[in-house]
């Protein structure tokens, strides 16, 4: 079985439809996954949000508040609590379309107490003390990527290749996506590839 190491942030749609894929792979058994955080505001800290579509100062800073509380489960539990976070808060963001609803009031209580975790941990959704922590993987993440990407970063194995991606619109089932992880993981191994890319594209669907 293969270990990757998933940077990811909540409000991402094509990190979710990626995540998705990853956890299909790992649902066949082909796979372990680690959860890390890589945060779009700090990715993204250095531009002016005033060059960005209307919201989007709203939308990283809402990815953000999420990873402060994915971090504190990460600290308080393990890496199985961050990925039933992740999938319930991803859910409810991108399959649900609660987006604007939790910029307006995030239930982060209620989702801990869903998943049976420390309601108190809540809190750190406005705690800045968090960022550092965030800070510090972003940069881990980007250090193995190059500057020039998003979300997600995924590491194959303990300090291994790392590729930003694959970007998809849908989620792969089934026996496409240990094929597509088979290819992926062939393109990470070799240090001289580091681009395939097209513009044109689909948008997203969550289903």
């Amino acid at each position: 079985m293969d270990s990757v190491e998933f940077f990811f942030d909540p409000i991402c749609p094509w990190a979710w439809v990626t995540s998705r894929w990853i956890k299909e792979v790992e649902k066949e058994g082909a796979v372990e996954v680690n959860w890390n955080f890589i945060s779009l505001r700090e990715v993204n800290s250095s531009r002016n949000y005033a060059d960005f579509p209307a919201g989007y100062s709203d939308i990283h800073g809402l990815g953000h508040n999420l990873l402060r509380v994915a971090a504190a489960i990460a600290e308080k539990y393990s890496n199985k609590e961050v990925d039933a976070f992740y999938t319930e808060v991803g859910t409810e963001l991108h399959n649900n379309g609660k987006r604007d609803q939790f910029i307006a009031k995030a239930p982060i209580e209620e989702i801990l107490t869903k998943l049976g975790l420390d309601s108190s941990l809540a809190s750190a959704f406005t705690d800045e003390s968090w960022d550092a922590k965030l800070k510090e993987t972003t940069e881990e993440a980007l250090s193995r990527t190059g500057r020039d990407v998003g979300t997600p970063i995924i590491t194959f194995g303990a300090g291994g290749p790392s590729l930003f991606g694959p970007v998809m619109s849908t989620v792969p089932k089934g026996k496409e996506a240990i094929e597509i992880f088979n290819a992926y993981k062939t393109l990470a191994s070799r240090e001289d590839f580091y681009e395939l890319k097209r513009a044109v594209r689909k948008a997203p669907t969550f289903a």
